[in-house]
């Protein structure tokens, strides 16, 4: 069989497939457990269209002279997953409520609770939101090489996920709240003890917080040196994870409330610290990012 998606031939050996919903259905009709002949791909150059994304930012200037120049960055991505192509489904809007429409929430209560403290944090803190976290941390890696503020004065960025569901597959997740490379830095430290004013655990976990530490909009900072970690409530371990069906009434609102309340915490220690936030010198994991953070500040 020969498929050729620029050509509108058709005959007993030839098929035409102009799109991956019909190569779907092509698949699908195929009889199960049988071999079902050859099968010659042949596929084009993909066509490009150029499309404007925009990182959104805003900057909550510090109240320090001596550390204003200084910067708690606080990020979530926007954009969400699907729907996929071909999806044929009653539901074709896929809303994103926990990935990531929870850390963006997050991210405007925030911004709108940090404007109204007075006196202001000692350091400023950079608010953003990223485009493209799903099409592989294109706005996050952007920023890292378009900086608005000097990354070498970037004291820490906390990017946040998968705040708003606690209905884990595993376990209930509510009253927890766990970070990326948790013992890359000393930010978990920072996280826990903001856990504690707030009756929520903070904790590593043992199976994804390493793994995932490079699979969100913290990584292409940490690349480049900066302390970097997402902060979740639940990592995969949902239903609906990268689904049509991850929707709002699944949000737990009054943990998500805790938990939001519990990262402001934890963003302010941070923005009012004289002290900076460093890598861990004693985890294998954690040298290429901390070598990075010293050529930076060395000016390499």
């Amino acid at each position: 069989m020969l498929i050729e998606p620029a050509s509108s031939v058709r005959g007993p050996d030839r098929l035409v497939i102009t799109s991956s919903p019909e190569l779907a259905r092509l698949y699908a009709a195929l009889p199960a457990g049988e071999p079902a002949g050859r099968l010659d791909l042949r596929l084009g150059e993909p066509r490009r269209q150029p499309t404007a994304l925009r990182n959104v930012a805003g900057i909550l200037r510090g109240s320090d002279p001596a550390l204003a120049g200084t910067y708690v960055l606080v990020t979530a991505h926007y954009d969400g997953t699907g729907p996929r192509p071909g999806d044929t489904g009653p539901d074709r809007i896929w809303n994103g409520a926990n990935d990531d429409g929870s850390g963006t929430t997050a991210l405007l209560e925030l911004a709108s609770a940090f404007t109204r403290l007075r006196p202001r944090p000692r350091r400023s803190i950079v608010l953003m939101a990223f485009f493209g976290e799903e099409k592989g941390l294109l706005g996050s890696t952007y920023y890292a090489a378009h900086p608005l503020v000097p990354l070498e004065k970037t004291v820490a960025d906390v990017n946040l996920e998968h705040l708003g569901r606690t209905d884990s597959l595993e376990r209930s997740k509510a009253g927890t709240a766990s970070l990326t490379g948790y013992g890359f830095s000393d930010v978990p430290l920072v996280f826990e003890a903001a856990g504690r004013a707030m009756g929520i655990e903070v904790y590593k976990d043992a199976r994804r917080s390493d793994a995932f530490f490079d699979a969100s909009d913290n990584y292409p900072l940490a690349a480049v040196g900066v302390i970097a970690h997402t902060v979740c409530v639940v990592f995969e371990d949902f239903a609906d994870y990268h689904g049509a069906d991850d929707e709002w009434p699944k949000i737990d609102f009054a943990n998500m409330e805790r938990t939001v309340r519990m990262v402001g915490a934890a963003v302010l220690m941070m923005a009012d610290s004289a002290e900076e936030p460093r890598w861990n010198p004693e985890v294998p994991a954690a040298a290429s990012y901390r070598e990075a953070w010293q050529r930076r500040r060395a000016g390499e």
